[in-house]
């Protein structure tokens, strides 16, 4: 016993306890915060372990939202610009709320703001070789030219809208059975608006159909019983086995959540990867991938082959390698990582943003009756020999057609809704933003969930002047602003001008950012306002949206690759050639009472 307690005593051990306390406060000390001067903080969070990590996982285990959270941060520092401790053992991350100067940021300082590593931190582990991993430089230039022609006119309308127009009637023949069975009751929608923008981007990608709203059409035309109606009153459709290359590509998207709501994302991502079903799914992808490039490949080898043949993105890639190849003297390089990469960042993108901005959509447009009237009104004004015919408008008619109220309405629901609540840049020298002194190689986040954008700009008029950049102060009043007391609300009318009795759309009505902007800026923008410019065209067309009870429309939202609605339930009416909606009935029955009365 006695050298037990000797040993206790022992120098040595005093001296190995004395190495572990240290080692321990110095682990403390490191993961604590080091704010940046100058730079507005929450201090008690400077003194805590792992500065905001802690909160912030705790915010998202409950809320299912990371972005509303950040933008919440800044109301309770008071400023905007500010910075938050997110991960510990790590620079502190700077958040900028001011509409004007994160423009700015966006489109007139590309050389002191690139691509931030928290970006690339998100896809690296999914699509490694892809552009938006990339900084900008020539492998980032050179790489996006692999599909830059997907977003020209003459693509978009001899290719890109047959394939949307198809689709979106695939959708809506889907719902016609499901109002059908569910009659007056509403149905869960945002799985099959899920699943078409994916039948949809996969066309345009590819070329071919993957069918899983198809697959649904026909399960639900050889139902044995009518569908069961749940608790909350809703109906519950069955669904049959849907297509493993649709399992596989909603496996490698839900990677990417996996890293948003995750403090350090490449961990994250890199945990995700460790489970066998996403190894199955990528080898699933990788194989979808090489199939459609071979096809096309084989196909444009051909002697006859010519630009009409082009049906899809990776006919494209494929025919303007082929072109450059002959021009340049050497051996085409089809199915290079980088070029599989770009196909499949394609169908992410592209399926997330616009099935999110849709769902949303629906969502506003089902509690406002009278808002709906009038925009499918200006829809069937455009379209008067479709109305005419009793059809729907083709996708050339559509592609061609212009309603401005429809191209406000698109514009408000992915400023209200919120599809994409910021975006993020990383300083590639010392520079300044809002007086500020941010060091190189720190996060920007350019959020646009908040003050200005969303809701009352809090400290605008906080802000000299000269502390802006000389850019920002050049660029003062080429952007509205919105109007104080509506700033929240959902009002397609703050983007129309009214020019000699003409409605026009005016995209610079006011501040939103719902695709970034600058050389970083969304890449299929234009695809995606063509997407739910289709879209909306032929669902009002032939539905009018119904409200549905307020149990199940809730707008809380979940954070995955866009901010998602967490209900998206839809009560439909068919519309027939010439039948007017409940809205416009309603009207119409006011006016032949009061006429009655008079008479």
């Amino acid at each position: 016993m006695s050298s037990m307690f000797s040993l206790l005593l022992s120098p040595a051990t005093y001296a190995v306890g004395g190495a572990v306390t240290v080692f321990c406060l110095l682990v403390y000390w490191l993961a604590l915060p080091t704010p940046i001067v100058g730079v507005p903080y929450d201090k008690a969070a400077s003194k805590k372990f792992a500065g905001h990590a802690g909160e912030l996982m705790a915010w998202a285990g409950e809320n299912e939202t990371v972005f509303d959270w950040m933008a919440g941060k800044g109301k309770e520092i008071g400023s905007p610009i500010y910075q938050l401790f997110l991960q510990p053992f790590a620079r502190p991350t700077v958040f900028v709320t001011d509409p004007r100067e994160c423009q700015d940021i966006l489109l007139r300082r590309s050389r002191e703001f690139d691509r931030a590593k928290y970006f690339t931190d998100l896809f690296v582990g999914t699509i490694p070789n892809h552009h938006i991993v990339q900084p900008t430089n020539d492998v980032f230039r050179a790489q996006r030219k692999l599909l830059a022609d997907t977003m020209s006119t003459g693509f978009l309308q001899s290719v890109a809208v047959n394939h949307l127009h198809n689709q979106t009637l695939n959708l809506l023949s889907l719902w016609q059975i499901k109002s059908h069975l569910a009659s007056t009751s509403c149905f869960e929608a945002s799985e099959d608006i899920n699943e078409m923008a994916l039948d949809t981007i996969w066309a345009v990608a590819f070329g071919t159909d993957i069918n899983t709203i198809k697959t649904q059409d026909n399960h639900l035309r050889n139902l044995s019983s009518p569908p069961p109606t749940l608790s909350n009153g809703s109906i519950s459709f069955s669904k049959p086995t849907l297509p493993l290359a649709f399992k596989s590509l909603m496996a490698l998207s839900d990677s990417i959540t996996a890293a948003i709501r995750s403090p350090s994302p490449r961990i994250g991502h890199a945990l995700y990867r460790l489970k066998p079903a996403f190894r199955t799914a990528k080898a699933h992808k990788d194989r979808l991938v090489a199939d459609r490039l071979e096809d096309a490949k084989q196909r444009f080898l051909a002697r006859d082959s010519t630009d009409a043949m082009i049906n899809c993105a990776t006919d494209n890639m494929v025919r303007r390698e082929q072109q450059a190849a002959e021009k340049e003297g050497r051996e085409p390089t089809y199915d290079s990582p980088a070029a599989k990469d770009e196909l499949f960042g394609f169908l992410i993108a592209g399926h997330d943003t616009t099935s999110t901005t849709v769902m949303w959509g629906v969502k506003f447009l089902g509690d406002r009756p009278e808002m709906q009237m009038k925009l499918r009104e200006r829809i069937r004004g455009a379209y008067s020999k479709a109305v005419h015919e009793a059809r729907v408008p083709t996708a050339q008619e559509i592609f061609d057609g212009h309603v401005p109220y429809l191209d406000a309405t698109i514009e408000e629901v992915l400023r209200v809704g919120l599809t994409a609540p910021g975006a993020v840049r990383i300083t590639t020298c010392d520079t300044q933003v809002l007086g500020c002194r941010i060091p190189k190689g720190t996060d920007v986040f350019l959020l646009s969930n908040g003050s200005g954008f969303v809701d009352e700009d809090l400290f605008v008029d906080q802000i000299d002047e000269k502390v802006r950049s000389q850019s920002s102060r050049e660029a003062k009043g080429r952007l509205g602003t919105w109007e104080k007391g509506s700033v929240k609300a959902f009002r397609p009318e703050r983007w129309i001008k009214v020019h000699e009795g003409v409605e026009e759309y005016d995209s610079r009505s006011g501040p939103t950012q719902p695709f970034g902007g600058g050389i970083r800026g969304c890449f299929g923008k234009r695809l995606a306002y063509l997407e739910m410019k289709v879209l909306f065209t032929l669902l009002l067309w032939k539905f009018e949206l119904l409200p549905v009870p307020k149990e199940l429309s809730s707008y809380k939202a979940t954070d995955n690759l866009t901010h998602k609605p967490r209900q998206c339930y839809v009560s439909l009416r068919p519309l027939e050639s010439g039948r007017k909606d409940s809205a416009a009935q309603a009207q119409t029955d006011v006016q032949i009472q009061h006429l009655c009365q008079r008479t």
